[in-house]
């Protein structure tokens, strides 16, 4: 019998599972029962009495979801005929089953149970005698038809709690002599008002207004300043407003909405900075004021190069402490610093424009924004160099330099360079193009062959370029004439030669001896003295800023003996003597000889020479022998024999 009740059981659910797939609801109508009662006071206990004939396993669900196509968890199953509901609501009952040979069945019904729990609201109370009540925007309080606030003094107040849009309400006592206030629930029907429960308010004091508080300062452009803050409902919050550090004043703007509010602030001066504050009153009298917020001030700052905005900023100080500044450039953040309060934006190039604006970041996440400001970087037209140089740095190498002031200079620029040979005014550029380098070689010389002259021109990022080329600069060419050396006095600076100094320079390349020369251009050299040495020029500028040097002259110890071949000394004042030009010579000495060997002269002073003379009188004309002993300046014996020509 067992076995049989549970397949008719299963049949019938069978029959509902159908329903299920069919995307039908789970309620039908083929069921029968009578609920009592249908609408209640909570706690509210239904009694059911099914109507079906020969059902089999009937089963009900008191909180079932009348759109469901599904059956009921076996949790919310019941056989129970009674059930007792605490919470208030509207509430559908399930019956469900099976008649055998029929199949399944299913009906809902629904029964409401009414709220009986107090109302809620808040009590505040004054020193001075007044009190508001708050009323609750919950769920038992909105229930009811209808909320009646006894004041305890003999007066009440009707309030419907589903259309009421007064935030609160007040009452006033002699101070010291507040009585029980209480609130009760009641509906339009007299169902349940006798069960509905009163509720007896507990004074508090007045709510802390310290949520109250500037949540953003923005000051666009145009002046019309936005403050963003939150209020509190039925609250009275002014705007304050203070000029610099002066004194506060009331804007006309005001408020008593909780929650996020906006007001503007027009016809201020977004250059101006201005600080906001918030004034807001309590329901007993007392004044709150929010903490102090900022507006901020951003322009450009003072710095003139081109290609570099400069931007400052300023604001008076907040209530609560700074987090950091926040600079944005098109909208992006480029800079952030929590002291500092000016920045030199160097990623900016000519002919565009950039907007810019500061955002100070508060404690407790309060943002003030400064107006946007549009700049463009200088794009002013360079002026002429004034201050180059060239020196020789080897053989095949001079290096240039320039130093660059005044407007019109740019992070990006050409360098232009051009040369020519000294003497000459065919420049030619030398210099690649997009020359980024302010000292610049050019390796394209011959430093002892000849003294190259350059000038030099600036061209910006916005193609603008100084107007003329610069006053032109020239290597320093060392040159020989035995036993002198000279230089030319071109200037290798813009500015003036101060004064050359003559350096002797060792085979290491170090400065073995200086030699002041002023303005001089020209040095004779004492070469019987010296072994393997070189020589330079040094140019001092006369601003003392620049330092040049020549190519390098350099000369070798071997003795040079320069002998003539023939002299005339007839009496005409010209090759009267015969004369030995020696050079790296210390020791001297020269024999004149007869061609039958006789020794005619002889001396150890090289710069005496032979006047033609002997012992007897003028040696006659014809051809003489000489041998000349010497020492060099490496200490070795150079011997040289020859013969010359006696002129008549």
């Amino acid at each position: 019998m067992k076995h049989r009740l549970l397949i008719i059981f299963l049949l019938g659910i069978f029959s509902l599972v159908h329903q299920e797939v069919s995307g039908q609801s789970f309620c039908s109508t083929t069921g029968a029962f009578t609920v009592t009662p249908e609408v209640g006071c909570a706690p509210m206990e239904v009694t059911i009495t099914s109507q079906m004939t020969n059902a089999e396993s009937v089963t009900y669900s008191y909180n079932f979801d009348r759109n469901s196509t599904s059956p009921p968890k076996e949790a919310d199953r019941s056989y129970d005929l009674t059930h007792t509901y605490n919470v208030p609501g509207t509430y559908t009952i399930l019956q469900y089953g099976s008649i055998k040979d029929v199949g399944g069945f299913s009906l809902c019904k629904d029964v409401t149970v009414k709220e009986t729990r107090g109302p809620k609201a808040e009590l505040i109370s004054c020193p001075n005698g007044k009190v508001r009540v708050t009323l609750g925007n919950d769920a038992i309080t909105k229930a009811y038809d209808m909320v009646i606030i006894n004041w305890g003094d003999g007066k009440t107040q009707n309030v419907n709690p589903k259309t009421n849009t007064t935030p609160y309400f007040e009452h006033t006592y002699d101070p010291g002599s507040l009585p029980a206030i209480t609130l009760k629930g009641s509906y339009t029907s007299t169902l349940c008002n006798a069960e509905a429960n009163t509720t007896t308010l507990t004074a508090g004091a007045p709510q802390s207004l310290a949520s109250i508080r500037i949540r953003s300062v923005e000051m666009p452009a145009d002046g019309n300043a936005k403050i963003i803050y939150d209020g509190m409902e039925g609250i009275e919050t002014k705007v304050y407003i203070a000029k610099g550090n002066g004194d506060f004043i009331f804007t006309n703007k005001s408020g008593q909405t909780g929650g996020s509010q906006s007001v503007s602030v027009p016809l201020l001066d977004p250059k101006v900075v201005y600080r906001f504050q918030l004034w807001s009153t309590d329901i007993c009298g007392n004044v709150v004021q929010s903490p102090i917020v900022s507006s901020i001030a951003i322009k450009q700052g003072g710095l003139s190069l081109d290609e570099i905005i400069s931007l400052e900023w300023e604001n008076e100080p907040n209530t609560k402490g700074l987090v950091e500044y926040q600079l944005k450039r098109n909208g992006a953040v480029i800079f952030s610093d929590p002291l500092k309060r000016s920045y030199e934006d160097t990623d900016v190039k000519c002919g565009n424009t950039y907007q810019y604006d500061v955002v100070a970041i508060i404690e407790n996440d309060v943002r003030s924004y400064s107006a946007p400001i549009s700049l463009e970087p200088k794009t002013s037209a360079p002026g002429d160099i004034t201050n180059a140089l060239v020196t020789v740095k080897d053989e095949n190498t001079i290096s240039t330099k320039v130093e660059l002031s005044g407007e019109g200079l740019t992070s990006e620029y050409n360098l232009i360079v051009e040369r020519a040979l000294l003497g000459t005014s065919n420049f030619e550029l030398v210099s690649p193009a997009n020359n980024q380098s302010l000292q610049w070689d050019d390796t394209n010389v011959s430093t002892s062959q000849n003294s190259y002259c350059y000038r030099f021109q600036y061209e910006n990022a916005c193609k603008m370029k100084s107007p003329s080329f610069s006053t032109p600069v020239c290597s320093i060419l060392l040159t020989t004439n035995t036993p002198d050396i000279v230089w030319n006095p071109e200037a290798p600076f813009i500015s003036t030669v101060e004064t050359y100094t003559l350096q002797q320079v060792d085979k290491s390349g170090n400065v073995v001896n200086e030699t002041p020369k002023g303005l001089s251009t020209n040095h004779t050299l004492d070469l019987a003295s010296q072994s393997d040495f070189g020589y330079r020029i040094e140019a001092k500028s006369s601003d003392g800023n620049f330092v040049s040097l020549s190519n390098l002259l350099n000369f070798r110890s071997e003795a040079i003996l320069l002998v003539p071949d023939a002299f005339t000394p007839n009496g005409d004042a010209y090759n009267e003597r015969f004369e030995v030009k020696a050079y790296f010579v210390k020791d001297f000495k020269m024999s004149v000889f007869s061609r039958w060997g006789e020794v005619v002269y002889h001396s150890n002073d090289i710069a005496e020479g032979w006047d033609g003379n002997i012992k007897t009188g003028k040696a006659p004309g014809g051809y003489y022998l000489y041998k000349i002993e010497a020492t060099n300046a490496s200490g070795q014996t150079v011997v040289k024999n020859g013969s010359f020509l006696l002129i008549r």
